[in-house]
């Protein structure tokens, strides 16, 4: 019994999900793709990102970039991008903390005038 020959039914919708789902450029997606086709390709400076990410590693003699299976290489991708959210998150609530910080001066200085002035 022979396995069906390996492809897509839609690339451009994996495609457009890899970039929607894990967060991965347009680019890294199509690369990543290619080396999941290939099973290897030479090793670039393009691939770079995809080694970052743990969806690839660089083969035993240097040469060439092997794909990691997509279960464990999505995985890291969406691990990786997962930690950028949460760490932008919490960055932008010490962002948004900072601002109420800042306008709380504001808000009882009004308040403080209406009492004075009767107003309240």
């Amino acid at each position: 019994m022979r396995k069906a020959a390996a492809g897509v039914r839609d690339e451009k919708d994996v495609l457009d999900r890899l970039v929607a789902e894990t967060g991965l450029s347009r680019e890294d997606a199509l690369l990543y793709l290619d080396l999941l086709r290939a099973g290897q390709i030479p090793r670039s400076g393009d691939a770079s990102k995809l080694l970052e990410k743990g969806m690839a590693i660089v083969s035993g003699d240097g040469k060439r970039i092997i794909p990691i299976h997509p279960r464990l290489g999505i995985a890291n991708q969406y691990r990786t991008w997962r930690e950028a959210m949460v760490r932008e998150i919490n960055e932008r609530r010490m962002r948004v903390d900072r601002l109420i910080l800042e306008l709380i001066p504001l808000y009882e200085a009004a308040t403080d005038k209406n009492t004075a002035s009767g107003g309240g």
